[in-house]
């Protein structure tokens, strides 16, 4: 569909690029995308130049994103949400960023360990606090806090989180109950969602390993027309679970911060 509007490629693909993710820079698309890189900085500056896209800096990388005082922009991102919602699956997945990088040959016990670690640390989960930002209007705004009560079962772990939630509607209680799985034999982790019980979970997604500290969904979650993209990040502080959530109605970034 974008074709009969956009006679240049790499437009096509830097637009929807922002859209999924925000931000970007020259290099990071010429590797993603597998596009060359000279034409893809000229197209780049172009758009800035035409004002669809606005350029900063993060120490010495120049990154761009969809210009905020563009009067057209939320028909734009409206445009691009269409466009997205009906590429085939496997073509969303690959304008997806996910933590990139080479496990270290050398890496004690390999991917392995590296799911173990993270089992570790998700065994010791006793709070948590979350973020929600939607670029739609009637989506979920706000942030919350709360308690996790962690119940372990052979390769599982059942989360069970309550806490209060601060949006649009003022403070409201929330609960969510939650289950992870260990497949030591395939070195990932998966996540599912127990709100219609156990013996009815909605899987959420299969996280493998990325980098030392990184696991990154295998594919994405298709829960009616919403596509949602998880990464699981480790650091001293503990875990951070990003959820990136784009379909005709949605268009979302959840971050849950576990400690």
């Amino acid at each position: 569909m974008l074709d009969s509007i956009c006679v240049n490629k790499n437009v096509q693909r830097i637009l929807l690029f922002l859209f999924v993710n925000g931000k970007c820079y020259a290099t990071q698309l010429h590797r993603l995308l597998k596009t060359p890189l000279t034409p893809l900085q000229k197209t780049l500056a172009k758009l800035e130049e035409g004002g669809i896209l606005q350029s900063y800096y993060e120490g010495k990388t120049r990154l761009y994103r969809l210009e905020g005082n563009n009067p057209f922009l939320p028909e734009l991102e409206a445009l691009l949400k269409k466009i997205f919602s009906h590429l085939p699956p496997v073509e969303k997945k690959d304008y997806y960023i996910q933590e990139t990088g080479n496990i270290p040959q050398n890496t004690p016990g390999g991917p392995k360990r590296i799911v173990l670690n993270f089992w570790d640390k998700l065994s010791k989960v006793k709070k948590i606090n979350f973020s929600a930002h939607s670029k739609n209007k009637e989506g979920w705004h706000g942030k919350g806090f709360g308690e996790v009560q962690v119940l372990k079962e052979g390769n599982t772990l059942i989360f069970t989180e309550k806490g209060q939630w601060l949006g649009k509607q003022g403070e409201v209680d929330f609960s969510n109950i939650f289950r992870w799985t260990l497949d030591r034999e395939q070195g990932m982790i998966s996540l599912e969602h127990l709100r219609y019980g156990v013996d009815n979970p909605v899987f959420l997604c299969h996280l493998a390993p990325k980098t030392l500290h990184a696991l990154s969904s295998i594919d994405s979650h298709l829960c009616e027309e919403d596509h949602y993209f998880g990464q699981l990040f480790v650091d001293r502080y503990g875990l951070r679970l990003n959820w990136r959530i784009l379909g005709p109605r949605k268009n979302e970034e959840i971050d849950y911060y576990y400690s």
